[in-house]
């Protein structure tokens, strides 16, 4: 199921693994930039460029226990892929937070999914992302990139959702999300409110004490992250992706980056991943 490569400082075993890094190379219902399928291993090339000491936190990865099982094979069929990684899941220790680096967007629904049933809770769920992704159905499959929201929400066990950064939507997803409530912010919001202010008001709204992060690279403006499958401008600061994870980070039970296509820029979005 695992094809075997590294993260940069992730050298440990699976058995006592603190955090474990995966490669869900899949980008089979890509609408627009091919070549997400590609963004794991760039992730991992771009990762040997940097220290292992985190200054901000006092932390150096190679003290950590992390695990890089490398990339699942997930095939071409989306719904193949959706039941490979929720299989894949179960196998993960339950002690450990998943890492998962995408890949197209429709990797997030399944591994929600998966955690929900393995870890037998409820879950808040925070998407980055510039797009609703409420679609019903997006080419002929219910398990499009963009249809990533939509499918969280159905998810039993998925509580709260909060998405961040949108700036693009359909007429019929932008009704969808007004008729059943769900909690967006914009990044003109983002913009004009300060993304702290965002955060609380997200906070009110994820009512789970244990959260999920997705985050799409195309949240961030592509002024900072080209290279992704679908670039919408107006986005989102790599300060403020970087403050919601700092705060929200001792609250993650997992977290995956998707939506990384490398032969779009020079690699500076792969960094901007890593």
């Amino acid at each position: 199921m695992f094809q075997k490569c590294g993260f940069a400082d992730a050298s440990g075993e699976l058995e006592g693994a603190d955090y474990v890094v995966i490669g869900l190379p899949f980008d089979s219902t890509t609408s627009f930039r091919s070549g997400s399928r590609d963004g794991p291993n760039a992730i991992r090339l771009a990762s040997l460029n940097f220290e292992s000491y985190e200054r901000d936190c006092d932390v150096d990865l190679a003290d950590l226990n992390i695990c890089d099982l490398g990339n699942m094979e997930l095939g071409s069929d989306p719904a193949y892929a959706w039941e490979t990684i929720k299989e894949g899941i179960a196998l993960l220790p339950k002690s450990a937070v998943p890492v998962f680096l995408g890949g197209e967007h429709s990797i997030s629904p399944p591994i929600v999914s998966g955690l929900v049933q393995k870890r037998q809770c409820d879950l808040s769920v925070l998407v980055l992302d510039a797009h609703m992704d409420l679609r019903e159905e997006y080419g002929c499959t219910r398990f499009s990139h963009a249809c990533t929201s939509r499918r969280i929400l159905e998810i039993e066990g998925a509580r709260s959702y909060v998405s961040i950064g949108i700036r693009s939507c359909s007429k019929e997803e932008h009704s969808f999300a007004a008729e059943n409530g769900a909690c967006l912010f914009t990044s003109r919001e983002v913009r004009e409110m300060g993304i702290d202010s965002v955060l609380d008001a997200a906070l009110e709204s994820l009512s789970c004490e244990q959260l999920y992060i997705s985050l799409d690279l195309d949240a961030l403006d592509p002024a900072y992250a080209p290279a992704v499958g679908n670039p919408e401008p107006f986005g989102l600061t790599p300060w403020d992706v970087k403050r919601v994870i700092e705060r929200l980070a001792t609250r993650a039970v997992g977290f995956d980056i998707s939506e990384l296509t490398p032969a779009y820029d020079r690699g500076e979005t792969a960094l901007m991943a890593a």
